[in-house]
């Protein structure tokens, strides 16, 4: 009996050994199908098309296909609640940035998820400067025209955004506050409606990303008055710095990264997150995204762990700047 015993533990213990390898196996072949991309926007926007380039460049070193799929709506929180309730194996991943992951926490109290615990950060791919433009034929020639002008029509100037929370709010909502006006805010779906109606002439302007009007800008199709940053943007290089423009405390950079489910396999976010390394170290993706008004970040703001620092501390700086605020949801 004794024998048997053992030899019954001896079985089982192999059994257990060979699950673990199996499991282990089965982890190594992650990708075994195509993965998804959430990107919480509509398409054409800079968000759509950064997730693009980036998406394209990991498929390269994970060897399937990575699927952009856009669900915009509610500033982003529609489609980056679909990772948070996706399943958990890595093949459901989203696209975020510093409004969907950071300032939206202030901007929304009802919002469905909390960037700060409901995700797996897997690292920043991009980071791009905000502009602050109007539509080509607006009365404002430069920055401080369009500060008189924002002052002097209050609620009658109307800017566009992608919703409450997404980075082109965020943008307008800071520029305003600092030059004491306060415009009537229109919320779109994406980039798309809102340039849309920008150019129809049906609102004055908005505070979005150089990715994604610089191509607007240089068509003449809109009129850039600032730069929100240190340096001229090389794709708008006539666009004046915020310092050159007279509000030198206007610097706002909008950060972009990649995140998955919270109980992501280790296995899977290692490789995701070293697919988004070596995506951002081929030159010709970090070229795609200068070329549309983007950089790669720094070395020390790649990789899962940097990310989620950046989401706290960017999270904390923007329930001071919006302290006592309201929003209409």
């Amino acid at each position: 009996m004794k024998n048997l015993v053992v030899t019954g533990t001896k079985l089982t213990l192999a059994f257990g050994i060979a699950i673990a390898a199996g499991t282990a196996a089965l982890a190594q072949k992650f990708p075994e199908k195509p993965i998804t991309l959430i990107v919480p926007f509509a398409p054409g926007g800079a968000a759509d098309v950064t997730g693009r380039i980036v998406a394209g460049g990991m498929q390269k070193v994970l060897g399937q296909t990575v699927v952009v799929e856009n669900a915009g709506g509610a500033g982003g929180a529609i489609g980056v609640s679909k990772v948070k309730n996706a399943a958990p194996d890595g093949y459901t991943i989203g696209l975020g940035h510093m409004g969907t992951h950071a300032a939206a926490v202030p901007v929304n109290p009802r919002l469905p998820y909390d960037p700060r615990k409901d995700f797996a950060y897997l690292g920043l791919v991009a980071k791009t400067p905000n502009i602050i433009f109007v539509r080509n034929d607006h009365p404002a020639k430069d920055l401080r025209e369009f500060i008189a002008h924002a002052k002097a029509k209050g609620g009658d100037l109307k800017m566009g955004h992608s919703g409450n929370g997404a980075a082109s709010h965020i943008t307008c909502v800071m520029f305003f506050k600092m030059i004491g006006a306060s415009p009537t805010y229109v919320a779109y779906r994406g980039f798309g409606q809102t340039i849309n109606d920008i150019m129809a002439g049906n609102v004055d302007g908005s505070c979005d990303l150089v990715a994604s009007v610089a191509g607007h800008v240089k068509g003449g199709k809109t009129r850039a008055l600032v730069v929100a940053a240190e340096t001229r943007a090389p794709q708008v290089p006539d666009v004046p710095t915020s310092k050159e423009a007279g509000l030198p405390d206007f610097i706002l950079e909008t950060w972009t990264g990649l995140y998955a489910h919270k109980d992501i396999p280790a296995e899977a976010r290692t490789k995701l997150e070293a697919a988004i390394k070596a995506a951002l170290a081929d030159p010709d993706i970090a070229k795609r995204l200068v070329d549309i008004g983007a950089r790669v970040p720094e070395s020390a703001a790649l990789g899962g762990t940097a990310m989620q620092k950046i989401v706290e501390t960017d999270t904390a700086r923007w329930l001071k700047v919006l302290e006592g605020m309201t929003f209409e949801q």
